[in-house]
């Protein structure tokens, strides 16, 4: 692979790596949100799909590293 190649791979995984950051800010506000009304359903279900899209950029990110 050659430095410019390096590079764009490098952007986009530190891309995905911010986005799962973000997730991870939201799903622990929701958690703590969670604590206080334990039966919201809504906060639960938010929750997962948070952790869905997680497991999903961390699997594109394993997949671009895997391709280079």
């Amino acid at each position: 692979m050659n430095p410019y190649e390096q590079l764009l791979l490098n952007k986009e995984l530190e891309e995905l790596a911010k986005q799962r950051i973000e997730i991870h800010k939201k799903r622990i506000k929701l958690s703590e949100e969670l604590e206080r009304d334990f039966d919201n359903k809504d906060l639960q279900n938010r929750i997962i799909e948070l952790e869905e899209e997680s497991q999903r950029l961390k699997k594109k990110s394993e997949a671009l590293r895997d391709n280079f």
